[in-house]
C-alpha cells in the first residue's frame, strides 16, 4: 500500500507537537499605546506651552490631546478600514483649516512673538516682535486654536512612530524638539511635562510593542523558541510607573525651588555668545551700529571696515544726519540696556499719546512753525544694504509720528525697530535737519514761546506781564549751570499762574514736558554706586563737580553755551586732551569697569569708548545723558551719491555718540569723539586727531605707560593712522587674572550629576532584582508543569546570545507540556541548572559592552 493511502486510511493522525504563547489582548496592546502616545503627546505639547509662557487655554489642550491620540490609536488598531481613516481625517483637516485660517495666522504670531520674547529674554541676541491683530484678551483662544492644529499633526505623527513603526528614534525625533527648543536656551520647561516625555521615550526603550507579525513558537532543530509580545506589552507597562518613581525621587531629594544653574553653565554660554560676536559675520555690524537690546561693552575690542555699503538713503535735502539705531539707557558697567517698559507705564499715560522722538514737531506745531524753512524740514528715503534690517536708522527731530509709518514701532522715548520677522530694507522719515549745535532750549526760553507763540525771542508787539519776567529772572541763577544747580535745574516746575498765561493746548504741552523731565532725571542720570564714586573722584581731581563758568581753558575746543551745553563741552574738552583714538584698543580685562578702565588705564578707544565715557562723565556730573548708535551721514556722502540719487553710506560710518536733553525739543546728539565734526566732513579718516603713538601699540596699556606717552591733542607725532577700512587689527596681549573657579558651585554641580546616575542606577538595578526574583519564583511554584514550561521559555530567550538547549531539556519541555504526569521534582531541577550553566556560558563568551547588555539592560543573568 502506497503512503498516502496509508495516511488516508489512518484513523487518528498526530501532528508535531507544538507550545501556544499566551497571545496579548487588543485591549492590552491599545491601553499601552494610548498610554505611550498621551505622554508623548501631552509632554511636547506643555514641554513648548510651559517654556515659552504661551497663553492658553489648558483644558481645552490636554482634551484635544486625549481625543487626538485615541482616535488614532483606533486608526492604527484597524488595519483595513486604517487607511479610509486617515484619508477622512486630512480632508477634515484641511476644510477646518481653512475655516479657521485666520485665527490660526493671528495664533502663529502671537505664539512667535511669545517665543521671540523668551529667547531675547535669555540670550544676547535681538528677535523681532510682530504686530498682532486681536485683542489680547483674545489672545488665549486664538493660540490655543493654532496650538490645537499644531497638535493634531504631532499626534499623528506619535502615534506612526509608536504603534506602526514602534521605533523609539522617531518618537524621540517628533517629540524631542519641543523640549531641546527650550534647553538650548537654558529655559526650563515645566517638570511634569518633562517627565511624561521621558516616560514616553523610557517605555519605548525598556520594551518592544508587540509585533504586527505571526506571533507563536519558532522550530529551532528539534526544540521550539517561544515569541511573545503580551510580555513585552505588560513588563513596557510595568516599567512607566516605575520611572515615574524614580523620577518622583529624584524630586524629593532635589527640590525644583532650592536648584540654581550652576556658574560653569553661563560662563559656558556666555563664551558661545562672545564667540559668535567676534566671529568675523559680526564684527563691525553687531559691535556697532547692530543693536536693538542692547549694547555688550565686553566685545568693544579690536574692529574694523570692509568699505562695504552699509545703507543707501535718498533725500530732497543734503543735511548733515546722525541715524540713530540704538539708544543705551541703563548702564550696567558693561553693557547699555534699554530701559524696562515697565519704567514707562506712568509716563506714557502722563504724555497722552504723544511720543518724545517727535517731541520738537509737537512744539514747532503749537507754533503753528512746522513748515518754517529755518528748521530744514526734509523727507529722507533709506535702504538697508549689509547693516542689520532689524535697525531702523531714523534721522533726530522727526516729524513722522508713530501713527503716520507702518512695519516699524517707536520704542517708548529710545528708537525704532522693525516689525517684520526678516526686518525692513526700506522706509521713508520726514525730520527736521537740525544738527548738534544748531538747536539748544533752556526752560525759560520754552515757557516765552509757549506764552507768546514765538520761536525766536523778540521784545516787538508783546507786553509780558510782571509775574512772568520774575520767573524769568528767577532762572537766571541756571546761567552758571553746574553740578550743584544741575538737578533743581531740571526739576524745575512751572508755577500755576505761568500756566495760565497759556492757551489750553501750550499748557498741556508745558505740563507734558514737565512731566517727562521730572521722569527723565532719575532714570537717565542712573549708574552703579560704584562707577559713580571713581567717576565723580576723577572729576574733582580735574575740577570738572563745580563751577565751569571761569575754566576757559576748557573752552579752548569748545564754544561753550551758558547752559548744560557748557557741562557737555567740558567733558567733550578733557576726553580730547586725555584720550587717545584708536581701532584695536583691545578688550577691557574681565571684571573690570568698562569706563573707569578707559579713563584711567588704558585712555585708548574709539567712538564706543569715548560715547560711554561721556555719557557716564555728564551722569555722573548731575546731567541726564544717553548712550546712541547708529550711522552718521556727511555732505560729502551726497556728493558721491549715483546718478539714480541714491547715497552709499560705508560701514566706517557707523557710530556712536551721546545725547542730551532740551526741554521742548527732546533729545539732540553730541559729538565727544576727536576728530568728528559731520557737518564740515570730518571723521577720522579725513581728520586723523588724538591717534595713539605708534611706539604705545605695542605696549602695556597700565596706567604709568599710559602717563609716558604724550597726550593727545594735536596731529599724531607718528605716521598717519590705519585707515578704517584698512589692515586687520593688530592683536593685543589678553589682560587680567584667570578667573577663579566657584568650588562651591562646582561641589553642588557633581552632586546633582552623581544624584541622577545614582538614580538611575538604582533603577536599573531594582528593576532587575524585580524581574530575576519573579523568575526564580516562577521557577520554584508548586505546579512543575508550569514551572518547567517558565524554564524552557527562559531558554529560549539565553539562545538568542548563543548556545543550544539539548534534546534532554527539549524532552523534558514537551512532557511537561503534554504528559499527563507531567515532570518530576528532579527534573525540573536538572532543567533549571542547565538553564543557570548556558547563562553564564552565554555571558563569559560575549564582549564587556554585550555582558552590560545581558546583565542589566534583558536581565538574563
Amino acid at each position: 500500500m502506497s503512503e498516502g493511502k496509508r495516511n488516508a486510511n489512518s484513523g487518528m493522525e498526530i501532528a508535531a507537537p507544538s507550545l501556544m504563547e499566551q497571545k496579548p489582548s487588543a485591549a492590552e496592546n491599545a491601553a499601552f499605546s494610548f498610554t505611550v502616545v498621551l505622554l508623548g503627546v501631552l509632554g511636547a505639547a506643555w514641554c513648548f506651552i510651559s517654556a515659552f509662557s504661551l497663553p492658553v487655554l489648558p483644558l481645552t489642550v490636554n482634551l484635544y490631546a486625549l481625543l487626538f491620540a485615541a482616535v488614532f490609536t483606533v486608526s492604527y488598531s484597524l488595519k483595513r478600514a486604517r487607511i479610509y481613516i486617515h484619508f477622512l481625517l486630512v480632508i477634515l483637516y484641511a476644510a477646518a483649516a481653512w475655516y479657521f485660517r485666520a485665527g490660526m495666522a493671528q495664533g502663529f504670531v502671537i505664539t512667535t512673538n511669545q517665543i521671540m520674547k523668551t529667547y531675547a529674554s535669555r540670550t544676547d541676541l535681538d528677535f523681532p516682535i510682530y504686530l498682532v491683530s486681536v485683542k489680547k484678551d483674545l489672545y488665549p483662544e486664538t493660540c490655543t486654536l493654532f496650538l490645537v492644529f499644531v497638535l493634531f499633526i504631532v499626534t499623528g505623527l506619535v502615534c506612526n512612530a509608536v504603534i506602526k513603526q514602534k521605533s523609539l528614534c522617531f518618537t524621540f525625533l517628533v517629540t524631542s524638539p519641543f523640549l531641546f527648543s527650550a534647553l538650548a536656551f537654558l529655559i526650563t520647561p515645566n517638570f511634569t511635562a518633562v517627565l511624561s516625555l521621558f516616560a514616553c521615550w523610557t517605555a519605548m526603550l525598556l520594551t518592544r510593542l508587540p509585533a504586527e507579525k505571526k506571533k507563536g513558537f519558532l522550530k529551532i532543530q528539534s526544540g521550539y523558541m517561544c515569541k511573545s509580545g503580551a510580555t513585552a506589552a505588560r513588563s513596557g507597562l510595568i516599567s512607566i510607573p516605575a520611572l515615574l518613581l524614580c523620577f518622583a525621587l529624584i524630586l524629593s531629594l532635589f527640590p525644583m525651588q532650592s536648584f540654581q544653574r550652576p556658574p560653569q553653565l553661563d560662563k559656558m554660554r556666555a563664551k558661545l555668545i562672545e564667540a559668535a560676536a567676534d566671529s568675523p559675520l559680526m564684527n563691525g555690524s553687531r559691535a556697532l551700529a547692530g543693536n536693538t537690546n542692547h549694547v555688550d561693552l565686553n566685545h568693544a575690542g579690536n574692529i574694523q571696515f570692509t568699505g562695504k555699503t552699509a545703507l543707501q538713503i535718498k533725500s530732497d535735502k543734503q543735511y548733515p544726519l546722525y541715524l540713530k539705531s540704538f539708544a543705551g539707557s541703563v548702564f550696567t558697567g558693561s553693557r547699555w540696556e534699554k530701559l524696562p517698559d515697565s519704567e514707562y507705564t506712568a509716563i506714557n499715560r502722563q504724555l497722552g499719546g504723544r511720543n518724545v522722538q517727535n517731541m520738537l514737531y509737537w512744539f514747532t506745531s503749537l507754533l503753528h512753525q512746522q513748515d518754517n524753512p529755518l528748521l530744514n524740514p526734509f523727507g529722507i528715503r533709506i535702504r538697508s544694504v549689509s547693516a542689520s534690517k532689524q535697525c531702523i536708522y531714523a534721522p533726530y527731530n522727526l516729524s513722522t509720528t508713530p501713527e503716520a509709518i507702518t512695519g516699524v514701532h517707536f520704542v517708548n522715548d529710545e528708537f525704532i525697530r522693525s516689525d517684520s520677522l526678516f526686518g525692513t530694507s526700506e522706509y521713508t522719515f520726514y525730520a527736521y535737519g537740525l544738527g548738534p549745535g544748531e538747536v539748544s532750549s533752556n526752560i525759560s526760553g520754552l515757557v516765552y514761546s509757549l506764552i507768546t507763540k514765538r520761536m525766536f525771542p523778540s521784545t516787538d508787539g508783546y507786553n509780558i506781564p510782571n509775574h512772568v519776567m520774575r520767573f524769568f529772572e528767577s532762572q537766571e541763577k541756571y546761567n552758571d549751570l553746574n553740578t550743584g544747580n544741575v538737578e533743581s535745574y531740571y526739576k524745575t516746575t512751572i508755577p500755576e499762574n505761568i500756566l495760565q498765561e497759556m492757551d489750553i493746548k501750550s499748557r498741556s504741552y508745558m505740563e507734558t514736558e514737565q512731566a517727562y523731565r521730572l521722569f527723565l532725571y532719575d532714570k537717565y542720570t542712573q549708574l552703579p554706586q560704584s562707577t559713580r564714586e571713581k567717576v565723580q573722584k576723577l572729576l574733582k581731581q580735574e575740577g570738572l563737580m563745580g563751577s565751569l563758568k571761569n575754566r576757559t581753558a576748557l573752552q579752548s575746543d569748545s564754544n561753550s553755551g551758558s547752559d548744560v551745553e557748557s557741562m557737555a563741552n567740558a567733558v567733550k574738552d578733557y576726553l580730547g586732551k586725555n584720550c587717545y583714538y584708536t581701532l584695536n584698543p583691545g578688550k577691557i580685562p574681565k571684571g573690570e569697569d568698562f569706563t573707569e578702565y578707559f579713563l584711567t588705564k588704558s585712555r585708548r578707544g574709539y567712538c564706543v569708548h569715548f560715547a560711554t565715557a561721556a555719557a557716564v562723565m555728564l551722569r555722573a556730573m548731575g546731567v541726564p545723558a544717553r548712550y546712541a548708535e547708529g550711522y552718521i551721514v556727511t555732505p560729502q556722502d551726497y556728493k558721491n551719491a549715483l546718478a539714480d540719487g541714491w547715497a552709499n553710506i560705508p560701514d566706517s560710518r557707523a557710530h556712536a555718540w551721546v545725547e542730551i536733553y532740551y526741554p521742548g525739543l527732546g533729545w539732540q546728539p553730541l559729538e565727544v569723539t576727536p576728530g568728528f565734526r559731520v557737518e564740515r566732513n570730518l571723521t577720522q579718516e579725513n581728520n586723523p586727531v588724538n591717534q595713539l603713538p605708534e611706539q604705545s601699540v605695542s605696549e602695556s596699556s597700565s596706567p604709568t605707560q599710559g602717563k609716558a606717552a604724550s597726550k593727545p591733542g594735536g596731529q599724531a607725532e607718528s605716521k598717519a593712522p590705519n585707515s578704517t577700512v584698512s589692515s586687520s587689527p593688530n592683536s593685543s596681549p589678553k589682560a587680567g587674572a584667570k578667573a577663579v573657579s566657584d568650588t562651591k558651585a562646582a561641589r553642588f554641580q557633581i552632586l546633582i550629576g552623581a544624584a541622577i546616575l545614582l538614580a538611575l542606577l538604582a533603577f536599573t538595578i531594582l528593576k532587575r532584582k524585580y524581574i530575576l526574583s519573579q523568575r526564580e519564583e516562577c521557577f520554584a511554584q508548586p505546579d512543575f508543569r508550569q514551572a518547567a514550561i517558565s524554564v524552557y521559555t527562559y531558554l529560549t530567550q539565553l539562545t538568542q546570545f548563543g548556545g543550544e538547549i539539548s534534546e534532554e531539556i527539549n524532552d523534558l519541555a514537551q512532557k511537561a507540556k503534554f504528559s499527563r504526569n507531567g515532570v518530576t521534582k528532579e527534573e525540573l531541577k536538572a532543567m533549571t541548572e542547565f538553564a543557570h550553566r548556558l547563562a553564564l556560558e552565554n555571558y563569559r563568551s560575549l564582549p564587556k559592552w554585550k555582558q552590560i547588555l545581558f546583565k542589566y539592560i534583558y536581565n538574563l543573568l
